[in-house]
């Protein structure tokens, strides 16, 4: 079972046409979230929006078991990025390193967190397993490989893997820039 566009409405998140969103996907702060059009969010996914939102382009999917965590800065998917199963993004994460205190039952002033948004440029993908880290960009068409740990920014139509992640080749970004155009020209566009 799936969300209706009404149902998504009332919990306050603007959608766009033709959303597919399981009814098991949890969302924290639902008026801070936009989604577009042609979206799909898996069973079990969880979105939790902070003060500066998460924003999902169209053509985006989650895929199951994936977390969203906006505590820390925006998120946003950009038009045909993905995240595959069980992927995590987190915008904030306590510094581990120096000798401060963690966890969320701790007080700020004694912890350190480090904070920043995460952005997904168009047609970024994130394989399964896969933690993004704070104040991290992936540009465009670049493709995380399944497992890896992202602590810094991606470059364009890069191709990496591990943790941490190395550059292990490059997709086509011509092609995909056509078969884009193609695919919007077919479907009219949506808007």
């Amino acid at each position: 079972m799936i969300y209706t566009v009404l149902e998504l409405g009332d919990l306050g998140i603007r959608v766009g046409k033709n959303p597919s969103i399981d009814r098991s996907v949890i969302f924290f702060d639902p008026e801070r979230i936009v989604i577009g059009h042609n979206v799909r969010i898996d069973c079990w996914s969880i979105l939790s929006a902070g003060q500066e939102g998460i924003s999902i382009g169209r053509n985006v999917h989650i895929g199951a078991s994936s977390f969203v965590f906006g505590g820390g800065g925006q998120v946003i998917l950009s038009d045909f990025s993905g995240l595959s199963a069980r992927v995590s993004l987190f915008t904030a994460t306590d510094d581990y390193s120096e000798g401060y205190l963690t966890n969320p039952t701790v007080p700020e002033d004694y912890k350190k967190i480090r904070r920043g948004p995460i952005i997904l440029g168009p047609h970024a993908l994130i394989g399964t397993g896969s933690v993004v880290l704070p104040g991290v960009r992936l540009a465009r068409g670049c493709s995380v490989g399944a497992m890896s740990l992202v602590h810094t920014d991606v470059g364009e139509y890069e191709v990496v893997f591990g943790a941490p992640f190395r550059v292990i080749g490059r997709r086509d970004g011509k092609r995909m820039s056509q078969l884009e155009q193609d695919y919007l020209a077919k479907e009219g566009k949506l808007d």
